[in-house]
């Protein structure tokens, strides 16, 4: 069921961005009380605080860009699965700030877009769609990063 969740987060990042961080927790519980990986309490309290913000966030932004559209999902969560994938190679410690650094360079790319081109770099808009879009992008692909890495962990022993 959690890696059902896992896949479901990933797609809802595309489709429904408002539903995706909460899938992913309910992914990291899933795979937590199934035994496959194990993490403290304090984990699932910061994870689950953190889904409840992004679920805020996202509700709360007017319809339109940036919250309305999803050309730009693509561009920020591929930035911050590459991100990911980076800082899971090189070290597990790593991988959030390496899916920030992706997401940010996906909205870069995005923004160099013909969709994309209200967002200037630098400006305003650049910090304000990156606070809407891509805070619950890095939310859920951290926490997509925990529980693939814990899970591998676990095939280890």
């Amino acid at each position: 069921m959690g890696i059902v969740l896992l896949a479901a987060s990933l797609i809802s990042i595309m489709r429904q961005p408002h539903l995706s961080a909460l899938s992913a927790y309910s992914a990291l519980v899933s795979l937590h009380f199934s035994t496959h990986i194990c993490l403290p309490v304090s984990t699932f309290a910061f994870w689950g605080i953190a889904s409840l913000i992004a679920f805020a966030i996202v509700k709360l932004l007017p319809k339109g860009e940036p919250g309305g559209s999803r050309q730009g999902n693509f561009y920020l969560a591929a930035g911050a699965l590459a991100g990911l994938l980076v800082g899971m190679s090189v070290d597990a410690r790593v991988m959030i700030l390496c899916a920030i650094i992706g997401t940010l360079f996906g909205e870069l790319a995005y923004s160099r877009t013909p969709k994309g081109c209200w967002i200037k770099f630098p400006s305003s808009d650049f910090i304000h769609y990156f606070c809407a879009k891509g805070m619950n992008i890095i939310v859920t692909v951290a926490m997509m990063g925990i529980a693939i890495e814990g899970f591998i962990k676990n095939l280890g022993r």
